[in-house]
């Protein structure tokens, strides 16, 4: 006869006579079923083990403890689904699948715990995870000195921003960003530009220079420094803009914007401020010294003007450059050059300086004594010097100033012409010094070249003590001779051979070993001579000859006798 098993709460189970009823993760052994020993067995072992299983029982009731092997944490089904029953918290990489309002689990991965509100994971904390994504962590690092520091991370975005420690140190395992950690707040140079934005009361410093060096703009300051303008608006002076220092395309402009008023200069003259220059603004003029705009100009070097109106009644000392258009009587005394223009005035009187000079726009023949273009303006010549057109001309000396002119020098005379210390005499040129005559850049002869003797620069490549005994590239560029000692089979390889010479080639065998030699030419292989040595003679020789024409390069061999 069937049978009723009450739950607790309410409802219930009717059990058959000789079989298990399986509506429940327990059997329910109806009357008669002969292996009932088995299955209550069973019952106890899987209450004893709360059902323990990496998947939940599959026909739970209320109330029900299941012992969750994946996540090591007992659940206890609420009707709709098994949940914590207390204990630890869930630890593991991802949200459990089945939370109620309230649970706890932590993030395996990031350290971080969350709660479930019902519908959502909501972060408790930290705000920064291990994985470094947003806020703040905590850590403590090791110093350079091996120390313990204990610093606070913020990060954002997953990029570390700042360092907030109690102390400076250099971290001894590099941090990006943060070669040396301040006391403070730290910012990070890895990424650019980043800085605190706002308004700040007050700062230690401004650009890494002490607050207390910067000029102040609302009090009297002083500045041991420079102070530049950078612009053309340049600097303005007086409480109404009195004065302005500007500057445009054409140059610096000192202006006094006040109408009708000066512009005075003065210095300290023996404790008394004295006035040396006025530039009259009614008048439009430079007044000189200090009682009337005329009264002293002292030029202690060259004075260059546009034009003079004169009359010029005192004395000129110094140098006067420029055309004299009128009529000059006395004597013109100096060091200077003297330029006249064929149409100017008469110059009359004794000219007693070093230096004659016709202007640019004239053209003067010196004339057999030197003074016939002179004569026509002066009575009396006793330079020492003429010069025209940049050639200067002074005792048996001719030399030109100007260097994109030049000298031609030509004559019947039998005597040497001079060039610093170059003698040319005939048909010879030698040098009068113990040095040789050098030309350092090409000399092409378009005639017959005749010399006692024809030298050139020797190359050597290894020595009798130090022979080469790898492959060689021997450059030609500069020499003329070439000597080669190996100690092995090599290839020489030689190139930069100028077109139109002959390059002499010695190679030097300093072992008793037969050796073969390659020869190339700008890495074009020539072939071989015969084997340098005979097995036993040291120091055995060939000689060559390298050829370079137009349109091929070739060498020779010959012979070395002895």
């Amino acid at each position: 006869m069937a049978y009723t098993v009450n739950k607790t709460s309410s409802g219930s189970y009717t059990v058959q006579d000789s079989v298990v009823n399986t509506q429940t993760d327990l059997s329910l052994i109806g009357k008669g079923y002969a292996g009932y020993g088995e299955k209550i067995a069973e019952n106890f072992l899987h209450l004893l083990e709360n059902f323990s299983n990496t998947s939940a029982p599959t026909k739970p009731i209320s109330g029900q403890l299941w012992y969750d092997s994946t996540n090591a944490q007992l659940k206890v089904y609420s009707g709709s689904a098994f949940v914590p029953a207390g204990g630890n918290v869930p630890y593991q990489t991802t949200a459990p699948s089945s939370l109620s309002q309230g649970d706890l689990w932590i993030d395996s991965d990031t350290g971080q715990l969350y709660f479930y509100n019902g519908s959502n994971n909501v972060l408790v904390g930290p705000t920064a995870s291990t994985g470094t994504t947003n806020g703040f962590i905590f850590e403590t690092i090791l110093d350079s000195s091996d120390v313990s520091q204990n610093v606070t991370k913020w990060y954002n975005d997953g990029n570390l921003i700042a360092i907030v420690s109690e102390d400076t140190f250099t971290p001894k395992v590099a941090i990006t960003g943060f070669a040396s950690i301040k006391k403070g707040i730290t910012l990070t140079t890895a990424i650019a530009d980043t800085k605190f934005q706002g308004t700040a009361t007050d700062a230690d410093a401004l650009g890494g220079v002490a607050a207390t060096n910067y000029l102040r703009s609302n009090a009297n300051d002083t500045t041991s420094g420079t102070i530049t303008i950078a612009n053309d608006g340049g600097l303005v002076v007086g409480a109404d803009s009195d004065l302005t220092i500007t500057v445009d395309s054409s140059g610096a402009i000192l202006t006094n914007t006040v109408t009708n008023t000066d512009i005075t200069f003065k210095v300290n003259d023996a404790g008394v401020n004295t006035t040396v220059m006025t530039i009259d603004g009614s008048e439009s003029r430079v007044g000189i010294g200090t009682t009337s705009p005329t009264t002293k100009l002292d030029v202690s070097g060259t004075v260059n003007a546009t034009a003079f109106t004169g009359p010029i009644t005192g004395a000129v000392v110094g140098d006067v450059t420029g055309n004299v258009t009128g009529d000059v009587t006395g004597t013109v005394t100096g060091s200077a050059s003297l330029n006249l223009l064929k149409t100017g005035g008469t110059l009359t009187g004794t000219l007693t300086g070093q230096t004659i000079l016709p202007s640019s726009d004239s053209t003067y023949n010196l004339g057999a004594d030197g003074t016939e273009f002179a004569n026509a303006f002066i009575d009396t010549i006793t330079s020492t010097e003429l010069k025209t057109e940049g050639v200067t001309i002074n005792d048996n000396n001719i030399s030109a100033s100007r260097s994109n002119d030049n000298l031609v020098l030509g004559g019947s005379g039998t005597g040497a012409v001079t060039i610093d210390a170059i003698s040319i005499t005939g048909s010879y040129i030698s040098a009068n010094d113990s040095t040789s005559v050098t030309v350092d850049d090409d000399l092409n002869v378009t005639g017959n070249l005749t010399a006692n003797a024809i030298m050139g620069e020797v190359l050597s490549v290894g020595t009798t003590g130090s022979p080469v005994t790898t492959n060689q590239t021997i450059s030609l560029s500069g020499v003329r001779f070439v000597e080669v000692f190996i100690n092995a089979d090599v290839t020489l390889n030689f190139t930069d051979a100028q077109q139109g010479t002959i390059k002499r080639i010695v190679v030097t065998n300093t072992g008793a070993t037969t050796r073969n030699i390659q020869y190339q030419i700008d890495g074009v292989n020539q072939g071989a001579a015969s084997p340098l040595g005979d097995g036993s003679t040291t120091n055995t020789q060939a000689l060559h000859e390298l050829f370079t024409f137009a349109t091929v390069k070739l060498i020779s061999s010959y012979n070395v006798l002895g």
